[in-house]
């Protein structure tokens, strides 16, 4: 599989940056959940002050928020953000990279077939966006044997381990959207764009609280509150999640084998 091994080679770099950046960052967050602990009275009366629209903007729950894993769904919520950017980035880059640089007319002119191609590149990007969900997830197991009162590893993982199917859904989407583009000449700021586009809309429809906004907000699909109180990830949007990542990838292996290939 030379594509699959060339894929991880060039995106190791960036992967690492990524892992270290957002593994160190998390850490350094739950570094100071004993601090905040010992301040537990302050804290809730400096957030008892807040409207109650802006805590449900950034899913703060004042029964939830100061145990373990009511902080680290709080912080974990920015720390998904990034993921959500990264994934999306991998997406556009997958194929979208060879549209701008036009290069794609060399890469699948070669005897491999296109969807060779990207099953290879995008078994490459599942694999480094496993690590770095593991890399978050062994670094939280390890704050939590150091400071929680409560050792509950199985709440852990579930949190931890959603933002590897959000990955795989803004993988999915940039994937598509980088194929049916002509040339995608920002993949970072495109990435930011879009990924902040439906982080706004979560935030919409927490303080709205309607059900059915859910369905359009996938930084919503593995709500912290509903895992800490069922240990379990919501069913019906867990399937939605999985469905829409699979509708997305064939989308883009059908988009991608009816692509008309350009030199310029």
């Amino acid at each position: 599989m030379p594509l699959f091994r060339w894929t991880l080679k060039t995106e190791k770099k960036a992967f690492l940056l990524w892992a270290v950046s957002l593994t160190v960052t998390l850490l350094l967050f739950l570094f100071m959940y004993p601090s905040i602990l010992r301040e537990k009275e302050a804290y809730e009366k400096i957030l008892a002050v807040y409207p109650k629209e802006i805590l449900e903007a950034f899913a703060i729950e004042l029964d939830t928020l100061l145990s373990f894993h009511g902080y680290l769904g709080y912080v974990y919520g920015y720390i998904l953000l990034a993921l959500g950017i990264y994934s999306m980035r991998l997406g556009l880059t997958a194929i979208g990279k060879e549209m701008s640089r036009n290069t794609s007319e060399f890469l699948f002119t070669k005897p491999v077939k296109r969807s060779r191609v990207l099953l290879e590149k995008s078994l490459a990007a599942f694999l480094l966006m496993f690590f770095l969900t593991l890399s978050l997830l062994f670094a939280a197991l390890f704050m939590e044997y150091l400071y929680a009162e409560k050792k509950e590893p199985g709440i852990t993982s579930l949190i931890l381990f959603s933002a590897f199917f959000l990955q795989l859904l803004f993988y999915s989407l940039g994937l598509l959207m980088g194929i049916m583009k002509r040339k995608v000449r920002f993949f970072s700021s495109s990435a930011i764009g879009v990924v902040s586009s439906f982080y706004i809309l979560s935030m919409i429809s927490q303080v709205l609280q309607k059900d059915y906004l859910r369905f359009f907000a996938p930084f919503r699909y593995f709500d912290v509150s509903e895992i800490m109180r069922s240990s379990s990830y919501d069913i019906e949007l867990l399937l939605l999640s999985l469905g829409l990542t699979s509708l997305l990838l064939l989308l883009s292996f059908a988009a991608l084998k009816r692509k008309a290939l350009s030199a310029g």
